[in-house]
């Protein structure tokens, strides 16, 4: 994972999961808009769901949010576009979560529930085998 995906995923832990309850099972992320004036601005999909204890929850929420960034600096924009509407998709297997995500940009964080899941299911939307993007367990 590079620096600016390490980043991203920073800023959505502390976003979406202060108390360590949310698993984040895949995340993408495309620049959208490129102005010679503006920072562009990334579209960042998001596949999640709830964990207790060991247990991953079958099920899970997807978003698409948007981000700026620079060298040192992700931050969040266009939240009126994002923050207080349902998410994109609301309880889904998890098995669907990486293909999902895949639609928008390869994922640069897989986690391994996901990825298994994937894989044991023969999913049809799953089309590639993003093993080295899993998350790195000193993170």
């Amino acid at each position: 994972m590079n620096s600016k995906h390490n980043q991203i995923l920073k800023l959505l832990e502390a976003a979406f999961n202060p108390e360590g309850d949310i698993h984040f099972l895949a995340i993408g992320e495309k620049e959208m808009q490129v102005h010679e004036e503006e920072r562009p601005v990334h579209q960042v999909r998001v596949a999640l769901t709830f964990q207790e204890g060991d247990t991953v929850n079958p099920y899970y929420d997807g978003t698409d949010l948007f981000v700026t960034m620079d060298e040192d600096n992700v931050q969040f924009t266009l939240e009126k576009d994002w923050a207080d509407r349902p998410p994109a998709i609301e309880g889904s297997p998890i098995e669907f979560a990486l293909g999902w995500v895949s639609e928008l940009a390869k994922p640069f964080y897989v986690s391994s529930e996901a990825l298994t899941v994937a894989e044991s299911n023969n999913n049809p939307r799953y089309n590639n085998h993003p093993e080295d993007n899993r998350r790195q367990e000193e993170l």
